[in-house]
């Protein structure tokens, strides 16, 4: 009989909130109708040891990447899921990851005062720490030079008819109307360093969503970035 009680009033719940936790594990995020509140962190959890590539971002800045998750009562995180992507594949996947090294806040039960699962979310973004690229020993400078977006095609295009030389790198970028990135920047042309073409991509990736300059007709495709390091 127990059981059998146990089964109606877990049935009850779904009907009522769309929180029961059978529910938790269909896949693509929260069940229809089920509250989505904003994801605290936890004191004690702060995100600069355990994410230092990563800042908090606005839940509404379409270039973050925007994570829904299940807040258990103490707080612990579960089935994590991207409601709204970054355009980053690589920030999209980090921001899951550091989700799962924090504890956050659990919601309240109305009346009672007794901590209860809920679903929750929290939006991240690059942080300057990701975004600046470490200088080569011999110490260098970054300069950037960008090309329009070509055509919806995809087609690349064409540069400003320079090519890096030592120390530079070129990196492939796509964009979609709104400028934002529609996947990870590719190295086209390597610097023949690791550690530069590294550099290079991070300096390619901090560019969205600015690929669509202020006033300009929206337009998708994709474009060259010719990246030099200059040693000083």
């Amino acid at each position: 009989m127990a059981s059998r009680g146990a089964a109606f009033a877990c049935e009850a719940l779904i009907f009522l909130a769309g929180l029961c936790a059978p529910t938790w594990g269909a896949p693509g995020g929260p069940p229809p109708g089920a509250e989505l509140r904003d994801a605290t962190i936890a004191i004690g959890y702060e995100t600069k040891g355990r994410c230092p590539d990563l800042v908090q971002a606005d839940t509404e800045d379409s270039s973050a990447a925007l994570v829904v998750l299940v807040v258990g009562p103490s707080g612990v995180p579960s089935q994590p899921s991207i409601k709204s992507s970054s355009g980053s594949e690589t920030l999209d996947a980090a921001a899951i990851n550091c989700v799962m090294k924090l504890r956050f806040l659990p919601a309240v039960r109305a009346g009672e005062g007794s901590a209860m699962a809920s679903w929750q979310e929290i939006a991240w973004k690059w942080g300057r720490a990701h975004v600046a690229p470490s200088p080569p020993a011999s110490g260098t400078a970054a300069a950037t030079a960008t090309a329009p977006l070509g055509p919806t095609t995809g087609v690349s295009a064409p540069g400003s008819g320079t090519r890096p030389g030592a120390g530079g790198a070129e990196v492939r970028v796509c964009a979609d109307g709104s400028g934002r990135l529609t996947g990870d920047p590719v190295i086209t042309r390597s610097s023949g360093d690791a550690a530069l073409d590294e550099a290079a991509v991070r300096i390619a990736r901090s560019g969205a969503p600015y690929y669509r300059p202020a006033g300009a007709a929206a337009l998708s495709g994709c474009a060259q970035l010719a990246i030099k390091f200059e040693t000083k």
